[in-house]
């Protein structure tokens, strides 16, 4: 009582619903999935959701949330041989995180707000986040793994370079740092490491700030 409900019904027929800190997945028959809450703060609600569409047994499709703690949680459902032939088991199990300029739980961030709407592209390779301050942000999927929930990177349209203010152009290409998310030239971008706090294993383009603090050596 007294709690909002936010819905998601996928093309194939996977309902997703969310009250308070509970989240729910259905079947297109109303059979319960799998379901998780979030436990971190009682204070902690879910305010909007989002999944992609494709096939209900797909293992990566994804299950958005948006937060008032400004965070956008990305799910997937995981799937594990029953006790008996042919039966599963379901688990609900966050794969990633969006923190960057929304989260409360970032320092870094100056002006962090709750997540108000959540939205996929048709072709479901862009992610639109919405604030209460009015802000929506567009994240790409990462370029090197393909894959929508592994990382993803903020395409702010930016029309120069973060750290040296060179004017991007058609030869003067935008690049993000995988680490921080901003946007930087080529030469500002040049630098490659891994980031284990995102479970990114393999080197990736990051800018110089962030390969410093990232403890490596030019």
């Amino acid at each position: 009582p007294g709690h909002s409900l936010s819905l998601s019904l996928s093309l194939s027929g996977r309902i997703v619903t969310a009250s308070h800190n509970a989240l729910f997945v259905w079947d297109m028959n109303g059979t319960l999935i799998t379901h998780t809450q979030l436990t971190s703060s009682p204070s902690l609600t879910f305010t909007c959701i989002t999944q992609t569409s494709s096939f209900e047994w797909d293992k990566n499709n994804v299950i958005v949330t948006g937060s008032n703690d400004g965070i956008v949680r990305i799910w997937g459902i995981l799937y594990k041989a029953g006790p008996h032939p042919h039966t599963h088991t379901k688990s609900m199990v966050i794969r990633s995180k969006l923190t960057m300029h929304t989260s409360f739980e970032r320092s870094d961030n100056k002006q962090p707000a709750q997540i108000t709407c959540l939205k996929f592209t048709e072709s479901h390779d862009a992610l639109y986040v919405g604030d209460e301050r009015g802000r929506v942000y567009s994240w790409k999927k990462d370029e090197n793994t393909g894959q929508i929930a592994d990382h993803w990177v903020l395409d702010s349209g930016a029309k120069r370079c973060k750290k040296c203010g060179v004017a991007f152009t058609f030869v003067e290409r935008r690049h993000h740092c995988r680490d921080c998310g901003q946007v930087f030239c080529g030469t500002c971008t040049n630098y490659q490491q891994a980031i284990p706090e995102r479970n990114i294993t393999r080197k990736v383009r990051v800018c110089k700030d962030c390969f410093e603090k990232l403890g490596a050596s030019p």
